[in-house]
């Protein structure tokens, strides 16, 4: 990713400079901010595990009666992938926050967080710093 994580640089913004670490982008020349949501992990990983866990849960069940030797096997792989569902469904649900500068020629991704109020405070902050500069 272009971007920097808000938590790993130095970011400063007054009425001439929004600064990110090395990059620093001139209050005058920004036209618009914009936040974006982007969740950066798939949610096919929470289907593939939770497929491969009726797989093994449905036989552990049926052994479990039929041959209780095979059982404990059987069923530690479905407690397995069980696990493995979980931890992708929570990894799943994780959002970044982007923050896009957008000038008259382009647009930059200028950072990303997963604290959205942290991007939400200094899109402010720039809103303000443009707003001195006279742009709506």
């Amino acid at each position: 990713m272009p971007a920097t994580p808000i938590d790993t640089v130095p970011i400063s913004v007054d009425a001439h400079f929004a600064r990110f670490g090395d990059k620093s982008y001139a209050i005058d020349k920004i036209n618009s901010v914009e936040v974006r949501r982007h969740k950066p992990h798939s949610r096919f990983p929470v289907f593939l595990f939770a497929f491969l866990t009726m797989t093994f849960l449905l036989p552990f069940l049926t052994t479990l009666f039929t041959k209780p030797g095979d059982a404990p096997v059987i069923g530690l792989f479905a407690l397995l992938f069980a696990a493995l569902t979980v931890w992708a469904d929570r990894r799943s649900k994780i959002i970044d926050y982007q923050l896009f500068l957008m000038t008259s020629s382009s647009e930059a991704q200028a950072f990303f967080s997963r604290d959205r109020d942290a991007v939400t405070h200094l899109r402010t902050a720039i809103e303000q710093a443009m707003s001195a500069w006279g742009h709506n």
